[in-house]
């Protein structure tokens, strides 16, 4: 099976992509940040399925999530249509899509445009809405709340905990 991962050089990509070369059953088509616009036509040519990663979770200012989640959504639905068959789509959201904020409303309104793009065309596709993600690879202060209280309390900082009251869900990412 032929797999395209759009963001294949962020951290939930990066773990994928070792996953999946350690396997003999599929065939990897990468697709990161640098070559999306301009390779996304040509590696959709021989995709069996698209596991949709590419996204932004902190962009320079709030116009970066819509641009970054929205926008490269946008751009993989109008080449998977200008390729007139059917791809089965797996997107990973964020649980931040039930929440009111810049982040959270770009995943939604990604994931709307999804679920939009199945109803008209039935096409393939599943949305997972991922919890905090951490493993190997995630940055502390950048994409991961357990590497930044991992990286605080080994420097003997005070880690700051916001949100006290709610349970915080996680999950590994070779999980």
């Amino acid at each position: 099976m032929r797999v395209l991962i759009t963001g294949v050089d962020g951290f939930i990509g990066k773990n994928l992509r070792v996953r999946l070369q350690e396997r003999t059953d599929f065939s990897l088509i990468p697709l990161g940040r640098t070559d999306f616009q301009a390779g996304l036509r040509r590696a959709m040519v021989d995709t069996d399925v698209i596991v949709h990663l590419a996204g932004e979770n902190r962009p320079e200012d709030e116009s970066g999530f819509t641009i970054g989640n929205v926008g490269t959504t946008e751009q993989l639905i109008d080449e998977v249509k200008r390729q007139s068959r059917e791809i089965p789509i797996l997107y990973a959201s964020s649980r931040q899509a039930e929440l009111d904020n810049p982040y959270g409303r770009s995943k939604r309104d990604a994931e709307l445009l999804l679920q939009q793009f199945s109803i008209q065309t039935e096409a393939p596709v599943v949305i997972y809405r991922l919890p905090g993600v951490f493993g190997k690879w995630c940055r502390p202060r950048y994409n991961s709340v357990v590497a930044t209280f991992c990286h605080e309390v080994a420097r003997g900082a005070e880690p700051a905990v916001f949100g006290g009251e709610r349970e915080l869900s996680l999950v590994y990412v070779d999980d």
